[in-house]
């Protein structure tokens, strides 16, 4: 896949997936090790081993053969950046469009390497306004339902 150039990111698709898996796990681990990103992403160790080379090389992570994976400040964050692009796509097409949750992971990953980083900004104001509505709507119902047994209980 061709280099991102128009989002200002000199990273492919596919190294800004290592950069977020990367990102995840030590979010949870302080680190990260090639074995649980071959896992993660479902590819073979040695292609692993490439991307963490080429990531060390451009200064997003900092990385030595058989030793734990740190990201950078740099790194995390574009790692930030791609996990809210992912974050505001999911939510779109999971809690507005309904779409089922494996299959909205799926299409939010493919979305937030295609779209640049100014159209992102404004399906982030899209959805979070769209999701307001729709929970302001939710309490509205829950409140007419509540009030409509409260005068049924009157009546009796």
């Amino acid at each position: 896949m061709p280099k991102n150039i128009r989002h200002g990111n000199p990273l492919t698709a596919a190294m800004e997936d290592y950069l977020e898996a990367i990102y995840h796990i030590a979010q949870k681990d302080g680190f990260a090790r090639a074995g649980q990103i071959s896992r993660r992403l479902n590819v073979h160790k040695s292609t692993v081993t490439t991307a963490l080379h080429s990531l060390q090389t451009q200064g997003y992570i900092d990385y030595a053969p058989y030793q734990e994976v740190r990201i950078t400040p740099k790194g995390e964050l574009e790692a930030k950046s791609i996990v809210r692009r992912h974050d505001i796509f999911f939510r779109l097409l999971h809690n507005l469009l309904e779409v089922e949750k494996d299959e909205a992971s799926k299409l939010a990953c493919e979305m937030e390497h295609a779209i640049p980083p100014e159209v992102v900004d404004r399906f982030i104001y899209l959805v979070e306004k769209a999701l307001h509505r729709k929970n302001t709507d939710k309490i509205s119902r829950k409140e007419k339902k509540s009030k409509g047994k409260k005068k049924s209980k009157k009546a009796e």
